[in-house]
């Protein structure tokens, strides 16, 4: 590919091809005016990943081939199988899976997260007193947020640890990281994997959502309420009290993550994504602990829990992520090409390159923020979580006896 075209612009076309293809265009490449896409776009494409990737059966297909009817227990079997378009976060079956898997997530959180929020402000109430729960409502709402994070971080680190265990590209006695790549594309996914991937992309979908519920408030005026300022809107969108200090950061970090998953997944790189799923699911359990005993202002538990946090972070976010991983898609990912159009491989590895590039140097970014903190606490005996408030904290004082 040394004389064809850059990575890059084989990407735009391919994404411009599929646009027009999908709008019954495809010969758009002739009609850009002054023969520009017959002279410079004139090079072919590699085939559609479809046509190049084992195709996996969707539930229509399981029915079909076993003449069974569409019923509830089919389904169940269905979803047991391994290798089926569940494995696929873009196919259809995938998509409802997932629709349905968000709702149903975003329920559970709507009854448990209530009852989070009242422990919090019992806790508060009585390590702090009845003044400290009026004047922080936010805290309390966070409170209640983190703590379901603590359990979905808790739980799917538990089940990660136990299920990748024993997988080659986590041991180098039996393979390494050359694992990942190996038999591509005709690895098999398997069931728990299917729905590890499921859940977690629900999951980092519910997390958007709820970033954007804490982050900003819809206000709707009556129209019809005397108002002296016509300048005002009737309909507008401000920023919450409980926005995060680094809101933009964390939204860079929920899209790339989100692209992250769901270009792994379309691409059968579900075992790269999984060892990335696992570096962050165990680094954020410290974080959400670490939280939780800063929104109490619990000085000791804080302590311990920032202190754990910063080494499983510069362990798992700086250290196996950047050079494990990282390392493995830089230096084996060409392994793929034995089952892949190397064209295709030449014109997608720059879009993973960037994700990969970008949260790893988001991860660094938050990684100073913490010695900023650490730096706070050590010297100016103060508590300020610079990540929930950019100019830190004006509620500082910790209950020594925590």
């Amino acid at each position: 590919h040394e004389d064809g075209p850059s990575a890059a612009l084989l990407g735009i076309t391919a994404i411009l091809n599929s646009i027009f293809s999908l709008c019954n265009c495809p010969h758009w490449r002739e009609s850009i005016p002054f023969g520009l896409g017959t002279k410079f776009l004139s090079f072919d494409l590699p085939k559609p990943l479809s046509e190049q990737l084992p195709k996996l059966p969707t539930y229509a297909d399981f029915l079909l081939e076993n003449d069974y009817e569409n019923n509830f227990y089919n389904l169940r079997e269905y979803a047991k199988m391994p290798s089926t378009a569940l494995g696929v976060l873009t196919t259809k079956d995938a998509v409802v899976t997932l629709l349905f898997l968000v709702l149903m997530l975003r329920q559970i959180k709507s009854f448990v997260c209530p009852v989070f929020c009242q422990v919090g402000r019992n806790l508060g109430r009585s390590t702090h007193g009845i003044e400290w729960e009026r004047n922080n409502e936010e805290k309390i709402l966070k409170f209640g947020e983190y703590v379901f994070r603590l359990f979905y971080h808790s739980s799917v680190s538990i089940f990660g640890l136990w299920y990748f265990w024993s997988k080659p590209w986590w041991n180098e006695e039996q393979g390494g990281t050359r694992t990942l790549w190996e038999n591509y594309p005709n690895q098999t996914i398997e069931t728990g994997m299917i729905w590890y991937y499921l859940i977690q992309c629900a999951y980092n979908l519910d997390a958007v959502a709820s970033l954007i519920q804490l982050s900003f408030v819809l206000k709707i005026r009556n129209p019809f309420a005397s108002n002296k300022k016509p300048s005002v809107r009737f309909v507008s969108i401000e920023w919450s009290p409980s926005c995060r200090g680094d809101f933009r950061e964390m939204a860079i970090h929920h899209v790339i993550t989100n692209l992250l998953v769901i270009g792994s997944s379309h691409f059968r790189l579900t075992r790269i994504g999984s060892m990335v799923f696992m570096v962050h699911d165990i680094s954020d359990v410290p974080v959400d602990l670490s939280k939780l005993a800063n929104f109490m202002k619990w000085k000791i538990a804080t302590i311990t829990c920032f202190i754990s946090m910063v080494i499983t972070w510069a362990i798992t976010r700086l250290g196996i992520l950047p050079f494990v991983i990282f390392k493995s898609v830089l230096l084996e990912s060409h392994l793929t090409t034995v089952g892949l159009d190397v064209k295709s491989y030449y014109m997608w590895r720059p879009y993973f390159y960037i994700l990969f590039a970008g949260i790893i140097a988001l991860h660094v970014f938050w990684f100073l923020l913490f010695l900023k903190i650490g730096y706070a606490l050590a010297f100016k005996k103060e508590l300020h979580d610079y990540t929930e408030h950019k100019n830190g904290e004006q509620d500082v004082v910790c209950k020594k006896g925590q």
